[in-house]
């Protein structure tokens, strides 16, 4: 990977594959909901649909068609933390769907029309993301747990947030966060390198160096119980304990404590409350990380009836881990990490994302490697210990979405009262 960095801040990585007959372009922008106001929440992933509608130079269709006219694939998504646009293209074509993607993001056309009509999808995509259950469950947990910052509000926004945009306020906003040190670009495959970084320099050289590094503050964790009633068959819950950070010396050791716990089938949480239990149809855990902090989640849907042994069960199987956690356990753990992660490698798509993820909220590219061998160093011991020091069930914190029980009901369950 060559790694340059324009005067301006701006970082540009190239990954050239000259086995390949296609090639990734991605444009990162370290800016999210975290980075927002109340007053204009959900400005960034709506900018990631704006910039689509026309540039300066090109209208909607004519974005569309030209990406279409060449085979290229284009697409978007926003995160609390970061934005991220991207397009894929044979190696012949790449330079041409670069300019496309450059333009569309750099002189988006912002016309009053099209943000009134743009301002209708968002809501539509709220109102379908207000229908699913997985995803508010989701979204009331997070609120919970970072009650009174900045990430525990929303990536789509509000209703009313949405509703308020003015081209005004969605060009300050670019000009205050997409600025040069606050963006990476990266590009990977088969290209033609003076000519694409001659296309970058040309978009993004002018970019003003703003002094607007990020610094986020140190993730919260709020423990509670937090309830919402839905018309659901099913109760979805979701278990959280403070984790760690995505920059955090503990974040592997972590990760194998996860993959004992919940990952696969074979999994603590999996064999116990689905296989011996036939509780539910899935139970997970995951860690929820950001930069500065995290939590470590558990979350299954299932019947109300079976909520109170399949909680119960959950939190035995937490709090006897650091005990009962085996040699042969930390070995399978590690296994399937490294396997999961060269087999996504594999993947040009996969290597390409991390590349840039790293390098725009890290602010450096990872080896897989330095990774491989980080968790093959991991001992029995190291899990015990990561196990004693963050499944502490007296942080706990507790969400449930559907047909939900009284909070009463929910806290004794958590106790582990009769």
């Amino acid at each position: 990977m060559n790694l340059t960095t324009l005067s301006n801040g701006l970082r540009i990585f190239t990954d050239k594959r000259e086995d390949l007959h296609s090639a990734t372009v991605g444009v990162w922008v370290y800016t999210g909901s975290r980075n927002e106001t109340p007053e204009i929440s959900g400005i960034s992933h709506f900018i990631e649909h704006i910039v689509f509608k026309g540039s300066e130079k090109r209208t909607a269709f004519q974005i569309a068609e030209g990406m279409d006219e060449i085979g290229a694939h284009v697409n978007a998504y926003t995160t609390k933390e970061y934005t991220f646009f991207y397009t894929k293209a044979l190696d012949y074509q790449i330079v041409k769907a670069a300019d496309i993607l450059f333009d569309m993001i750099r002189n988006p056309r912002l016309a009053p029309k099209n943000i009134e009509t743009e301002k209708g999808v968002v809501l539509e995509e709220i109102n379908m993301c207000e229908d699913d259950p997985g995803d508010v469950v989701y979204e009331v947990n997070e609120s919970a747990l970072f009650n009174g910052t900045t990430l525990a509000m929303k990536i789509l926004g509000e209703r009313e947030t949405v509703s308020g945009y003015s081209a005004e306020e969605i060009r300050e906003y670019m000009k205050n966060n997409y600025c040069g040190e606050r963006i990476v670009v990266g590009v990977s495959g088969n290209f033609p390198e003076e000519e694409m970084m001659g296309k970058i320099e040309e978009y993004f050289a002018a970019l003003e160096k703003k002094g607007a590094e990020n610094k986020p503050y140190a993730v919260p964790f709020n423990k509670g119980i937090t309830l919402k009633t839905m018309p659901t068959e099913q109760t979805h819950i979701m278990m959280c304990l403070p984790g760690v950070g995505i920059e955090h010396e503990d974040l592997y050791p972590l990760q194998v404590c996860m993959f004992i716990l919940g990952t696969g089938t074979s999994s603590l949480l999996n064999q116990r409350i689905r296989e011996q239990l036939g509780l539910c149809y899935s139970v997970d855990s995951w860690l929820g990380r950001y930069i500065g902090g995290g939590y470590i989640a558990v979350s299954m849907s299932l019947s109300p009836v079976s909520e109170e042994k399949a909680i119960k069960e959950a939190m035995t199987i937490l709090r006897d881990f650091p005990r009962k956690v085996s040699q042969k356990q930390v070995d399978v753990a590690r296994e399937k990490l490294i396997s999961s992660l060269i087999m996504s490698r594999e993947q040009p798509q996969s290597k390409f994302s991390s590349m840039g993820y790293n390098m725009l909220l890290l602010g450096k590219h990872i080896e897989d490697d330095e990774i491989i061998n980080a968790i093959k160093s991991i001992t029995l011991d190291d899990v015990i210990k990561t196990a004693e020091k963050y499944f502490d069930l007296h942080k706990m914190s507790f969400t449930a979405v559907g047909k939900v029980k009284k909070e009463s009901e929910y806290k004794k369950f958590l106790e582990g009262e009769k």
